[in-house]
């Protein structure tokens, strides 16, 4: 499954609610969490189940000089999540889980001041020999399961939601510099270094907060 499917799985939920506005069982939202701001769209299957689809996103970047290096850094994220709620008490309240499909990442380039040196896996080597240096962390990409608590108003008109959950996340770090390519024995040492850094950023568990404004029609 990926992005587009789930985009495509939230325009059904759309369409099919779109008969249900009626009696009030579907709502639109507009909000921020920690996967960036965007939409969502809720329809109320039963006094005790609903759906919901959501579209997120965010890209953040900006520049960090020191006197060895400097950075240019990216943070970006865009997901699609459609979830199943279950609401025990057959109210605002509900447990959730479901699907997150898309990616979170960071990516950062250095670029070394003349005469600085870097040590890499206990090695150190000079500006010129490592040249530009470009760090990569994915948190996760592709397809992972959600598993969260919310609140929803269920009131008609406007109200408000909220949400706190969790995504099972897979880390993954690349190191790279512009001088490995002339020079195995600094590539060796990237590696070393990137397996080093990928256990030490190592994130199982992504936290999904947010909250935001609906509209039930």
């Amino acid at each position: 499954m990926h992005l587009k499917t789930l985009a495509t799985l939230l325009l059904a939920v759309a369409s099919v609610s779109t008969a249900q506005a009626a009696d009030g069982r579907y709502s639109l939202g507009a909000g921020v969490t920690t996967l960036g701001y965007g939409m969502d769209g809720n329809l109320r299957l039963s006094p005790r189940l609903s759906a919901t689809a959501s579209w997120s996103t965010f890209s953040v970047d900006g520049d960090v000089d020191t006197d060895d290096v400097a950075y240019r850094g990216e943070l970006s994220s865009d997901n699609a999540t459609l979830a199943l709620n279950w609401h025990p008490f057959a109210g605002s309240f509900h447990l959730s889980a479901g699907l997150v499909a898309g990616d979170l990442q960071a990516v950062v380039t250095g670029t070394p001041v003349a005469g600085s040196s870097y040590t890499f896996n206990g090695q150190t080597y000079t500006a010129a020999e490592v040249g530009q240096l470009r760090g990569e962390v994915v948190i996760k990409d592709n397809v992972a399961p959600y598993a969260g608590i919310g609140w929803r108003s269920q009131r008609k008109g406007l109200g408000g939601y909220a949400q706190i959950g969790v995504i099972a996340a897979k880390t993954s770090v690349a190191l790279a510099a512009t001088g490995m390519l002339a020079d195995p024995r600094l590539a060796a040492d990237l590696e070393a270094e990137r397996r080093s850094l990928e256990e030490e950023v190592d994130l199982s568990l992504y936290p999904v907060i947010g909250a935001g404004l609906v509209w039930r029609f």
